[in-house]
């Protein structure tokens, strides 16, 4: 056994056991996170690679060993014929339609048949909130659905860091390099052909390591970054929750959206500044115990400066706000998900979901999100809206409320899932 499935295998009783969370909804903890890349993108695989019982019963499935064996061939044959072109060699470790349909039957069938695996996965994730678009599923559904969704965040990972297809915002999360390159071309084959004379004990195993592979290649660990919060940025603020008597303030928390400068030696842009004096006002006239700062690694593409990051810094140093009022969510790349970001703070940081929030922002961004036009691009995005506006309390201010469907997560934004 590689040392790697040993690890994972004396992992399992910390990361996912049945009683790792509370039962009937979503931990209001944040998840326990070993490899914050692969988690946060695919919960399911973790999992399965993370507890003996699942691994054992998708390693011994006909169909999903067959299934392995045909792309590990797959993958043989076109490193003798892509002439390590990477748009060709990559081809190989994309799920097809058929093979991910081929495989939500056969883990359908396993949950169906397997008493304890059925009982691990309802439970385990359940209590994620990772595929909570699925709860109302059954047992059945609820893994074939998590699982088709992992497959196309694979592949949208196999396509834009390997094979260099546009992405939906190509000026901030494009590959980082040339694709036609020999630099490229040298280190795709060095992986492939690694990936070939290996015998994967589980049949998504490859592709996954290959996306994680073709991610770290390009610099792409943003969704990493500072990860566990609780333990790092966020860890004054978290302990401070505790002591915090809600009924004293209007407001949860103090959203602010960044935004990133195109300057790339510019750490925080003059509208994310004026933000933050926003927020730091609001907060010292006692709205809410906390500010939430948003805003990741984004603009220009590959910056060193994240806009929640240099945020946090401001309000320490120039509106003299304490660091443990100060929540972080240094990920979130577009307004749609500097929502969607805060809802998970407040959810898994046991933030009272039915308080209203406020967001404060700049006149025109504030009149964005208050829009029909943004909640249409959280649907098309996100595939639903994070939020329940509750009324714009100024030019510069919105009251809302977080939804619990924010936990879901998106692979197709493997920079922010």
């Amino acid at each position: 056994m590689h040392l790697r499935h040993l690890q994972i295998c004396f992992l399992a009783l910390a990361i996912f056991t049945p009683h790792s969370f509370a039962e009937g909804s979503p931990t209001r903890k944040p998840l326990t996170l070993h490899a914050a890349i692969q988690d946060k993108n695919f919960y399911l695989l973790s999992l399965f690679q993370a507890n003996p019982r699942l691994r054992g019963a998708l390693a011994s499935d006909k169909t999903l060993s067959q299934i392995n064996s045909t792309r590990q061939q797959r993958l043989r044959q076109a490193l003798q014929t892509c002439q390590q072109k990477p748009e060709c060699t990559f081809q190989a470790l994309v799920w097809t339609d058929e093979e991910i349909h081929t495989v939500s039957l056969a883990l359908a069938q396993i949950d169906r048949s397997n008493r304890q695996v059925r009982k691990i996965l309802d439970e385990e994730l359940r209590a994620s909130g990772a595929y909570e678009h699925y709860q109302a599923q059954d047992g059945e559904g609820l893994v074939a659905s998590a699982w088709e969704l992992c497959a196309r965040g694979l592949n949208e990972v196999l396509t834009v860091y390997g094979e260099g297809v546009r992405p939906r915002y190509p000026r901030i999360d494009s590959l980082s390099f040339d694709i036609h390159s020999a630099d490229f071309q040298q280190r795709t084959a060095s992986l492939t052909e690694q990936l070939s004379n290996e015998t994967p004990e589980l049949f998504f195993e490859s592709s996954l390591t290959a996306g994680l592979q073709l991610l770290a290649m390009n610099h792409r660990d943003e969704a990493g970054r500072f990860e566990p919060m609780e333990e790092s940025v966020n860890r004054a603020a978290v302990q401070a929750l505790r002591s915090i008597h809600w009924d004293k303030y209007a407001y949860s928390v103090i959203v602010v959206p960044g935004e990133g400068p195109e300057d790339p030696n510019v750490p925080l842009a003059e509208i994310g500044r004026k933000r933050t004096a926003l927020a730091a006002e609001a907060y010292h006239a006692g709205k809410a115990p906390f500010i939430l700062v948003s805003g990741g690694y984004v603009h220009p593409s590959q910056t060193r400066f994240s806009e929640a990051i240099e945020m946090k810094k401001a309000l320490l140093s120039d509106y003299h706000v304490p660091e443990e009022a100060i929540l972080v969510d240094p990920h979130a790349r577009h307004t749609t998900t500097n929502m969607r970001n805060a809802a998970r703070e407040i959810y898994r940081y046991d933030i009272p979901m039915d308080k209203q929030a406020l967001v404060v922002s700049d006149p025109l961004q504030i009149t964005y999100i208050q829009s029909q036009s943004f909640a249409d691009r959280c649907r098309s995005e996100l595939g639903y809206v994070p939020y329940q506006i509750i009324t714009r309390s100024s030019d510069t201010s919105i009251i809302f409320l977080p939804k619990v469907e924010s936990l879901e997560q998106n692979p197709m934004d493997p920079l922010d899932p």
